[in-house]
């Protein structure tokens, strides 16, 4: 199962991906600063409206940050599926 921590505005995502295969846990600003709390997941699914993710300059954590500007929720879950795919690899 995925582990997924996804921005508190994104309430829509969150539901999709809960009907799928991923646990969900909602961002909030201060676990978003916190290195070790973003590496516990899989994906981090942010709105994409700060023009730097996580309001950072140089993200500190290798988890993947998928953008959901411009997404729907099926493609940002596929995205999520492909970030699994290659870390089983």
């Amino acid at each position: 199962m995925k582990k997924v921590g996804v921005e508190k505005t994104l309430s829509n995502v969150r539901q999709y991906l809960e009907s799928k295969d991923c646990t969900v846990e909602t961002l909030e600003s201060g676990n978003k600063e916190n290195r070790r709390a973003l590496d516990k997941y899989d994906a981090i699914v942010v709105t994409g409206a700060d023009t730097n993710l996580l309001g950072m300059q140089d993200t500190l954590t290798n988890t993947r940050v998928i953008s959901a500007q411009g997404k729907n929720a099926e493609e940002i879950y596929n995205e999520i599926q492909a970030v699994s795919d290659l870390k089983n690899k």
